[in-house]
């Protein structure tokens, strides 16, 4: 084996078992009828994978600048902490069009987080059948970090990664885990060990809301012009007839 491909295996292999030891996720995201929503991501990883981004402050530095480049976000707050060992990354955003986080987590754009950002955000698309929406969502962790795939078992078991979505409408179909909040809420919760064995698809489809509050005052103002035109068309009229 050449020495550039032994020295490539042994930097995916250095990440892989950087990233991946003691290595949990849990992302919860909340979308209104009106598409806007807010969204709230946990990381826990060991301290020392950070070291390789400038510590701390360097991978803060590389999120904001994510956030910062990013005009589907309207706002956002980052906090970090150690223990024992370990990071802790907290974030949470808050967006005005759901649609246009497709873009925002488009391939360009995660290039700007610590490695390994790409796989974990994974490839979402989002389509349009009649009045349903489509969703489905691809993460392809063997493919971020393929050094993974070495890594005994018993270093990834108790570990896993968890996404909370919460919807406007109930979900006709999906393949989530668990649900609640009578289908609107989906949980998928994969193992770290089975999320490296395979790519793991997230997937739903939902009928579109309708705003019924803005139908109905929309309704009313057209009625209340209706009947504004109809007196005034009457009047108008009984007074060409009044002059004859």
């Amino acid at each position: 084996m050449p020495k550039k491909r032994i020295l490539k295996f042994l930097v995916v292999w250095l990440l892989a078992t950087l990233l991946v030891s003691c290595f949990d996720t849990r992302e919860e995201i909340w979308i209104s009828a009106d598409s806007s929503g807010a969204a709230r991501i946990q990381v826990i990883f060991p301290a020392k994978a950070a070291t390789l981004y400038g510590g701390e402050t360097g991978v803060r530095e590389m999120i904001e600048a994510f956030f910062d480049g990013n005009s589907a976000f309207s706002s956002h707050t980052i906090s970090s902490s150690q223990e024992n060992g370990r990071m802790q990354l907290d974030i949470t955003c808050t967006f005005e069009n759901a649609l246009d986080l497709k873009n925002a987590l488009g391939e360009a754009n995660l290039e700007k987080l610590p490695k390994g950002g790409t796989g974990f955000a994974g490839e979402t698309d989002v389509t349009f059948s009649g009045t349903d929406l489509h969703f489905k969502r691809l993460v392809n962790l063997p493919k971020a970090m393929p050094g993974a795939i070495f890594l005994p078992e018993s270093q990834l078991r108790g570990h896993s990664l968890t996404t909370i979505i919460h919807l406007p409408n109930r979900a006709t179909s999906h393949n989530a885990t668990l649900t609640a909040n009578e289908g609107r809420t989906l949980i998928w919760e994969t193992p770290l060990a089975s999320a490296f064995k395979k790519p793991i698809e997230s997937r739903f489809t939902m009928p579109l809301p309708i705003p019924w509050l803005y139908i109905s005052i929309v309704a009313v103002l057209i009625l209340i012009l209706s009947l504004s035109l109809v007196f005034y068309l009457r009047g108008k009229f009984r007074r060409r007839i009044t002059l004859r």
